[in-house]
């Protein structure tokens, strides 16, 4: 039987069971997950799923803006294109650019517009 490699720091590979745990989260919430986010493909070794730590703090973000009451899609449209996101405890903060619209603010809009075409209907 093969075992995850490991160093000196800690194991390079972490068995999807022990992320699941760590996180607070099922398995079956992991999988969905590696089906929306193609970064989040884990290395498989001996029919086991492993994940590098790069993968892990992807998975972390997930589940913090998932917290924050963002959806996978909108969680992943901020990841990518925030790639420095910052996490409090309280809620997540992008880097403000100038001229550029808050994504909340973009989303009251767009849900106004969804609001007045629900009706129009």
């Amino acid at each position: 039987m093969k075992r995850a490699k490991t160093s000196g720091r800690g194991a390079l590979y972490i068995p999807l069971s022990k992320v699941a745990e760590s996180l607070n989260l099922k398995p079956h919430i992991l999988y969905y997950w590696e089906k929306k986010f193609p970064e989040l493909k884990p290395y498989k070794i001996s029919q086991r799923k492993f994940y590098k730590e790069e993968q892990i703090e992807l998975l972390k973000k997930i589940k913090h803006l998932t917290e924050q009451g963002y959806t996978l899609d909108a969680a992943k449209k901020l990841i990518k294109s925030h790639k420095n996101l910052v996490f409090s405890k309280e809620k997540v903060s992008t880097p403000k650019k100038k001229g550029k619209k808050d994504l909340s603010e973009v989303l009251k809009e767009v849900l106004k517009e969804l609001k007045e075409i629900y009706k129009a209907l």
